[in-house]
């Protein structure tokens, strides 16, 4: 999928950065974001493929980037070992 409907805005770019610890550090170091109820930032950032949920009981939902996301918010040639090593 790619075009508009394929683009993030800067805030879900912000909430991806986020995630990987990107906003506190110059490489990422975690691949997680907790929210108490589902997020339409995040729902809409599963959808287009840069992050996947983890729902945990009733009020947990766990958001994690995937290597799409990663690429997009800190290197294009990250690889899948360097992703999976976070």
């Amino acid at each position: 999928m790619n075009g508009l409907s394929d683009e993030l805005t800067g805030y879900q770019i912000g909430k991806l950065k986020h995630a990987f610890g990107l906003d506190y550090s110059r490489k990422p170091y975690r691949n997680y974001y907790h929210c108490n109820a589902f997020n339409d930032e995040w729902e809409d950032m599963c959808a287009k493929g840069y992050a996947n949920k983890q729902i945990r009981g009733r009020k947990e939902i766990i958001y994690f980037g995937t290597i799409k996301g990663l690429r997009l918010v800190f290197r294009k040639n990250v690889t899948e070992r360097y992703f999976n090593e976070i």
